[in-house]
């Protein structure tokens, strides 16, 4: 059947002829269409009433309708008929679908083997390099990516700072093992979950800890202070050492200070040490080192615990003024 514009094929979609009116002033050529024909022959250009020849009178670039010669002085003088669309210029505010139907699919490259088709209901299959490589579902509306290749892998890359990286690899071959490029970060601020099973807080730092006697640090002096922890969810690894080279004048129960977390209770971290070594204390031969942790504080208190007998507090008295403890305990936060 004889038609007027495109040649019908299957790379184009009928659609109610749009038209577009400008204004002729003796010298301007380029005028701006509201969409981009494929070519010369998708659209009908009339000047004056007269309608131009697609093969020498103008060019199309994009939305650019550009004249060979200036059109004439005229108040919408200058029509053009647009006669059809490729399916992929499609307006959506026209409202316009293409049904594909499931039977074809949708070539992105120039040489046909990177598609993307619904040839299975419900189902969206994504081809690269002529192999099915993704599909997508929907799953109670959980939006389900499905690696379609035995034991392959989903990679994620990217570009840090001009570099090309993989940043992630979810292992396929591994039961789907998280592979990352630089190990996970978790904010600087907790966002706590309630999961048994959940690790939502990793953090490494410094803190510098220090004594108390009967709660007072007046005339403290310390020769070196260090103390390193990690913190692995609500537990605390804390690892140091303290050594004076004044214990002060003030007398009472003698406590570790500076821990970087504030314990969740009086009795989470009791006898915890893991090593506790000291220089320089006054205690009998059999006396061992252990440490009591105070109700929501952040103070340890040193006690020694002799053999067959009761914890007792350790005092300034029990103190010289170059004494030194190493230790190492855990506690809940």
């Amino acid at each position: 059947m004889a038609y007027v514009g495109t040649p019908l094929d299957t790379t184009n979609a009928f659609q109610s002829l749009a038209g577009k009116r400008f204004n002729g002033d003796g010298s301007t050529t380029d005028f701006t269409l509201d969409s981009s024909p494929n070519s010369t022959l998708d659209i009908e250009v009339f000047v004056g009433n007269v309608r131009q020849d697609p093969n020498s009178a103008y060019t199309v670039s994009g939305t650019t309708l550009a004249f060979t010669g200036a059109p004439p002085s005229g108040t919408n003088n200058i029509y053009v008929v647009h006669q059809a669309k490729a399916v992929g210029t499609i307006d959506p505010a026209v409202g316009s679908t293409l049904d594909l139907n499931g039977a074809a699919e949708l070539i992105l490259d120039a040489d046909a083997d990177t598609t993307i088709a619904a040839d299975t209901d419900d189902q969206i299959d994504i081809k690269v390099g002529n192999t099915d490589i993704l599909n997508i579902t929907n799953s109670s509306s959980d939006a389900v990516i499905t690696q379609a290749v035995q034991d392959k892998d989903i990679i994620f890359k990217g570009d840090d700072g001009g570099s090309a990286i993989t940043a992630l690899t979810i292992d396929m071959s591994d039961g789907g093992i998280l592979q990352t490029r630089a190990g996970v970060g978790f904010p600087a601020t907790q966002v706590a979950s309630s999961g048994a099973n959940v690790l939502d807080d990793y953090e490494e730092g410094t803190f510098t800890g220090g004594f108390t006697f009967g709660g007072s640090a007046t005339g403290i002096a310390y020769n070196r202070t260090v103390g390193i922890y990690t913190k692995i969810g609500d537990l605390v690894f804390v690892q140091g050492y303290v050594s004076l080279t004044s214990k002060g004048s003030q007398t009472g129960n003698a406590a570790l200070t500076g821990l970087p977390f504030t314990s969740s209770s009086a009795t989470n971290a009791s006898s915890a040490c893991g090593n506790m070594r000291v220089a320089q204390l006054s205690f009998a031969n059999d006396t061992h080192l252990s440490i009591s942790i105070q109700s929501g504080g952040v103070i340890l208190d040193l006690c020694d615990t002799a053999s067959g007998a009761g914890a007792t507090f350790m005092t300034n008295d029990n103190f010289a003024d170059n004494t030194g403890i190493e230790f190492g305990f855990a506690y809940t936060v």
